[in-house]
């Protein structure tokens, strides 16, 4: 469930590493290795800032709403909903250790391009809407 201290948290590290990451990025010479990873600091604060405004928005609509908390939270602990959430998510997990595997074989025949980066970032974002395509398969199910 989310709270509104660990959304403002979320955005406060935010911030900061996105100017952290920003502000060194044009100090550094762009061929040092260090500023790769000043770009990913830079992205990571970024990301964490839209996921505390995203669940700082949905803590909002859900106060508009009375007895709407109780309700997500009665059915966020529900036997039924944790059982049907653990089994989307071993499933997710077990497909997307399949594309790891795939992954590992890209980067030995290619040489580790640059875009494999982006690659192994879709991986991921996939695992995740497989988590929720399967939650709502078995949702219907059970």
């Amino acid at each position: 469930m989310p709270n509104k201290k660990s959304a403002i948290i979320r955005i406060l590290i935010g911030i900061i590493l996105a100017v952290v990451g920003l502000s060194l990025d044009f100090i550094i010479k762009p061929e040092e290795i260090i500023s790769r990873t000043l770009s990913l600091t830079f992205a990571l604060g970024c990301g964490l800032i839209g996921s505390g405004l995203g669940a700082l928005h949905k803590i909002k609509s859900i106060e508009n709403v009375p007895g709407k908390f109780k309700q997500i939270e009665i059915e966020y602990k529900d036997e039924r909903n944790e059982f049907i959430r653990n089994k989307a998510n071993a499933k997710a997990g077990d497909i997307s250790n399949w594309f790891v595997i795939i992954l590992a074989y890209i980067c030995v025949i290619m040489g580790y391009p640059n875009w494999l980066i982006f690659f192994m970032v879709g991986i991921f974002c996939i695992k995740y809407i497989l988590g929720v395509l399967l939650m709502n398969k078995y949702n219907k199910e059970f």
